[in-house]
């Protein structure tokens, strides 16, 4: 449906008379806009495009928007009403022109910069689920995935973190934790985390069922309407976990089950990072003694740089590190994030005491 504008303008008596206090605003006010009327029914915007005239008395509706501006005592004779309307050409037709005018465009609410783009994490609530035992699997040890979770608490224990961790839980026990830590009151920090060490496929991440859980059901229980308490935190996933299809290779473990990679469904609310050991169908490794690369790289780079680098360049570091990494049989890793941050989120490491 077209947009009918109506502008009023009043026939003057003589060419001579001065117009009236009110008749002067009503040009000030139209020549912010470069607009004139002429006595022609003609209505000018600038220069250029071009929109139908129709002269004469038209009813209102809830499409148009309707300016008039009368003098005391004028009577209806003395007013002439110019219904303009997109697309449609009655009666007279006008030159009308679309001409950029400064201070009239999208304004930003200044109150809300003053370098709040960055964002100090002072306290955290982590959650670690380390899936460890896989009983229905030829291989059912994920060998090095303690070693992950010591690097973990030895980390987050540096930023004041309170860290909960939980081991080999089937994909019900799961779901019914994530759930139950969604609605916790998270007021008294600035964010949350949430580890999965694990076996993953495309679908999601494993139980030690091998029974799956999807990303999105995880990150949707962290949602601004489920979890309100967390809306403007940042939420952080880490995920140790293949996306990928290759089997486990001599000297080296894999995480990865042998199903094809398709991409998960992610939520749509800001202030998620979710980050991935690997990129899309791709496996992750783990040495037995050490852990996994990701994690490895994760501890090392954040207790470097925490104290001066926000979280996405941190991850950068990771991956530069991780992707520098080589197996003995030639096997290499690439992690991947996705970032709906809105603003750089810094840790803050406890200062050691002499």
């Amino acid at each position: 449906m077209p947009l009918t504008f109506f502008l009023v303008a009043r026939k003057e008596g003589s060419s001579g008379s001065s117009p009236s206090p009110k008749q002067k605003a009503l040009q000030d006010n139209m020549s912010k806009f470069n607009t004139t009327v002429t006595g022609s029914n003609v209505v000018v915007i600038g220069d250029n495009s071009r929109l139908a005239v129709d002269a004469g008395r038209t009813q209102t509706s809830q499409e148009e928007r309707a300016f008039s501006q009368e003098d005391p005592g004028t009577s209806g004779s003395n007013q002439e009403r110019l219904s303009i309307q997109e697309g449609q050409v009655t009666g007279a037709s006008a030159q009308v022109h679309g001409q950029e005018t400064s201070g009239y465009g999208i304004t930003r609410d200044q109150s809300n910069d003053n370098d709040q783009i960055n964002y100090i994490a002072n306290t955290g609530y982590v959650l670690v689920i380390n899936n460890v035992q896989f009983p229905g699997r030829e291989n059912p040890v994920r060998s090095g995935s303690d070693e992950d979770v010591e690097r973990l608490v030895d980390l987050f224990r540096d930023f004041r973190f309170q860290i909960k961790e939980y081991r080999n839980l089937e994909r019900s026990h799961m779901m019914n934790l994530l759930t139950d830590t969604s609605e916790k009151d998270f007021t008294k920090y600035d964010c949350f985390v949430c580890v999965i060490l694990s076996h993953g496929a495309k679908d999601g991440i494993y139980g030690t069922d091998d029974q799956v859980i999807t990303l999105e059901a995880i990150t949707s229980l962290f949602r601004r309407d489920p979890c309100p308490s967390l809306q403007g935190k940042p939420k952080i996933f880490l995920i140790q976990a293949c996306r990928g299809t290759q089997r486990d290779q001599v000297s080296t473990e894999s995480d990865s089950d042998p199903i094809f990679y398709s991409k998960p469904s992610l939520p749509a609310d800001s202030d998620f990072l979710i980050c991935f050991a690997s990129a899309p169908g791709h496996e992750s490794y783990r040495e037995g003694s050490i852990g996994s690369w990701f994690i490895c790289a994760v501890h090392e780079v954040f207790k470097k740089y925490a104290h001066k680098e926000h979280i996405m360049d941190m991850m950068l570091r990771v991956n530069n590190e991780v992707a520098g990494y080589l197996s003995p049989g030639g096997l290499k890793q690439m992690p991947c994030e996705i970032c709906m941050l809105t603003k750089k989120v810094f840790f803050q490491r406890r200062l050691s005491v002499p």
